[in-house]
């Protein structure tokens, strides 16, 4: 149920920059969530997974599969990342005349990142604590009561939300 953290972030095509890999690297991080609370059903707990750092500067890139997601790095070493995704999970069926099931998840991740360098400079950033808080709701015009728990689907209820506590290490260089 629960996806990386994405979205599409605004590319430099004519640039010749890759926009799936921005800036410089900080490194390969491991990642721990452990969950502190869900209305949306069966959650994995704890939720490990990888992730790569990067960073222009103090702007912080979180790369994991899809499009970079990015925050400015503030004084105290800490950053707000937000994304917001639309998925169609079910399309519309004409012959039954349902409309299709489209759900909005909205993500907000706030990172401490360690140590902390002042100035403040993210290349000898070796772990980072955080919250990751999910939130998913059915777009307007959706018809997505198939996905709900009552009827055989995976959300206990929806609109919903799903939180983790993150810790992440450095696991190694990153290209």
């Amino acid at each position: 149920m629960l996806l990386a953290t994405a979205v599409i972030a605004a590319g430099s095509g004519c640039s010749g920059k890759d926009p799936y890999r921005p800036g410089e690297s900080i490194g390969a991080f491991h990642v721990i969530g452990k969950l502190v609370s869900t209305t949306c059903g069966t959650t994995p707990d704890p939720w490990e997974f990888d992730v790569k750092l990067r960073h222009d500067k103090t702007t912080l890139y979180w790369v994991q599969g899809d499009a970079p997601i990015s925050a400015v790095v503030d004084a105290a070493a800490r950053a707000q990342l937000k994304s917001t995704a639309t998925q169609t999970v079910r399309a519309a069926d004409a012959k039954s005349r349902m409309a299709a099931c489209a759900l909005e998840r909205d993500d907000v991740l706030d990172l401490a990142l360690a140590p902390v360098a002042q100035p403040v400079d993210l290349q000898p950033i070796t772990s980072f604590t955080g919250t990751l808080t999910y939130h998913f709701t059915a777009t307007d015009g959706s018809e997505c009561e198939d996905q709900l728990a009552t009827s055989g689907g995976d959300y206990t209820v929806l609109p919903c939300d799903v939180s983790y506590t993150l810790i992440g290490k450095r696991t190694g260089d990153a290209k």
